[in-house]
């Protein structure tokens, strides 16, 4: 048995396995018997769907095993049954693994969205981060979290620019940008938006005429 498959060992999910193929074994059964020409039904919704997963199921089966779980007489052995060990019940541990850290990653990209937003990050900024992120699934998120859309972005002070990238670079060990710029927002107590601190760290990104306020130091430096 590959190593990346593990055991399952639950009695209870044994049971309702060995129950499951019985069930499907007897329709299987049924399906199989002679149908009486004179009372088929003539439209197509009476046929017999031969390609359902049950008829898929017992089909793999040997045909003893399909025999035998299809009889009725069968439900007196299902003690001796599972007690054959014949049901092993198996996980794809290494797929099921990698589908289940997709699913983590997904709920933690949903938690920062909802982070950005509550701490009015701007248009630009969300779809930096997150891509695929709709203004119609930003604007929805803001009517949840009964957020404001960011006000235009502060022009900020050269002193306080220099502090602000020191802090930046202070926060150079977290891997994750939108967990830093987290990280940065709560260190200044939420004094500034997320929309202000992208804009002063990343003046590229912004949007503006050049009389804006936002023009008015000429004081540029780019985050590490």
């Amino acid at each position: 048995m590959d190593q990346s498959f593990l055991r399952v060992r639950s009695a209870s999910l044994e049971h309702f396995t060995l129950l499951e193929l019985i069930a499907c074994s007897a329709s299987a059964v049924l399906d199989s018997k002679p149908v009486n020409e004179d009372c088929k039904v003539s439209c197509e919704t009476g046929a017999t769907d031969w390609m359902s997963p049950t008829n898929a199921l017992t089909d793999a089966l040997p045909a003893a095993v399909r025999r035998v779980l299809g009889d009725a007489r069968v439900s007196a052995f299902t003690r001796e049954l599972l007690a054959s060990g014949a049901l092993r019940l198996y996980v794809d541990a290494g797929t099921l693994q990698r589908r289940c850290e997709l699913i983590e990653r997904q709920w933690r990209d949903q938690e920062l969205l909802c982070a950005f937003v509550e701490r009015q990050a701007s248009i630009p900024m969300i779809r930096r981060f997150f891509r695929t992120v709709t203004r119609t699934t930003i604007s929805q998120l803001r009517d949840e979290l009964g957020v404001a859309a960011p006000t235009k972005p502060r022009a900020l002070a050269p002193c306080a620019m220099d502090t602000l990238f020191d802090a930046w670079t202070r926060l150079n060990d977290i891997g994750d940008p939108r967990e830093r710029y987290l990280a940065l927002h709560e260190r200044y107590q939420g004094q500034w938006s997320l929309a202000t601190l992208f804009a002063a760290l990343e003046p590229d990104t912004r949007d503006g005429d050049p009389n804006s306020s936002l023009k008015e130091f000429h004081h540029v430096r780019h985050a590490p």
